[in-house]
């Protein structure tokens, strides 16, 4: 018995085997696997004078496998199915909830996911929740936190090796008293920029996401943004909209919650398109990403 020689023998040499014999032609199996026919006929050859037999037969139909090399043929793609699950073992790094620290912010965790959350939160190593978006970024940066769940725009904010799943995107709502006669008198379906110029706008302090992403929007469409009241406290907000002139912006998940437990006292409109929210997952692997997303997808 010949020594086993892995310079002769390869899984490629299997495979191109395992096409000629499919397609019963060296012609088709060359544009298939993007080799030239000589390539194919010598490899073919290669492995006939290896095991001493000759494994195909040319005729009228094409191709065929002689009986020695229908016997290797089986062999051959049992090999290969074997091959291609130890390769699968090697990959396949399973991480489970207990291995992994999230941080995510206040309203994702209590508005878009809290199934998710309530589910996961004695299962998860660490987690984070805020609505203060550096109490994310600085530890993920840090690697800390091995997954964020905030939103999209502050992925510049992030440093070194990342991968992120984009979630969903809503828009922004303006959330205001029954009573503010400055909202109710607009006759437009939503709010333009402009028209929250005019506005007086109640939110959290700069470091709510929410705050800097209007911010921002102002900024890149080139408008002096609105003056904003900053209140540290969420009832405080909801409270003093509730019972003056000011008004708030909040994503429509965070917004319906707050008018949908005042019911007869406030209202909401939405703000221009221009006005969007997205928000990721952001992990430091593929392999984070995906056992997070995967378990997300179960809660929407």
């Amino acid at each position: 018995m010949k020594a086993m020689n892995f310079e002769s023998i390869s899984v490629e040499l299997l495979y191109i085997l395992i096409k000629v014999a499919d397609l019963k032609s060296i012609n088709k199996s060359s544009e298939a696997l993007s080799l030239t026919q000589p390539a194919i006929s010598k490899k073919i050859v290669q492995l006939e004078n290896y095991y001493g037999t000759q494994l195909f037969t040319r005729s009228p139909r094409g191709m065929e496998l002689t009986a020695s090399g229908k016997k290797f043929y089986t062999n051959a793609k049992k090999i290969l199915n074997d091959f291609h699950d130890l390769r699968i073992s090697v990959l396949d790094k399973r991480i489970s909830l207990q291995e992994i620290s999230i941080g995510v912010l206040d309203s994702i965790s209590a508005f878009l996911y809290p199934e998710f959350f309530i589910d996961t939160l004695s299962q998860l190593r660490e987690i984070t929740i805020t609505n203060k978006i550096y109490e994310l970024i600085t530890p993920f940066n840090n690697d800390i936190l091995d997954v964020v769940l905030m939103d999209s725009a502050f992925r510049t904010d992030l440093n070194g090796d990342f991968f992120e799943k984009k979630l969903f995107e809503e828009p922004y709502f303006v959330v205001y008293s029954k009573e503010n006669t400055q909202v109710e008198n607009l006759t437009d379906s939503s709010i333009s920029p402009y028209a929250l110029q005019k506005l007086n706008v109640l939110m959290y302090p700069n470091y709510c996401p929410i705050h800097q992403r209007i911010m921002n929007i102002y900024q890149e469409i080139n408008i002096e943004p609105p003056k904003i009241t900053e209140i540290d406290y969420s009832e405080s907000i909801i409270s003093l909209v509730i019972n003056s002139p000011f008004v708030s912006v909040l994503p429509k998940s965070l917004a319906l919650n707050k008018v949908t437990h005042n019911i007869n006292k406030l209202a909401m409109k939405p703000l221009d398109i221009t006005f969007l929210r997205s928000v990721s997952l952001f992990a430091k692997t593929p392999e984070i990403l995906n056992v997070v997303e995967s378990k997300l997808t179960n809660y929407v």
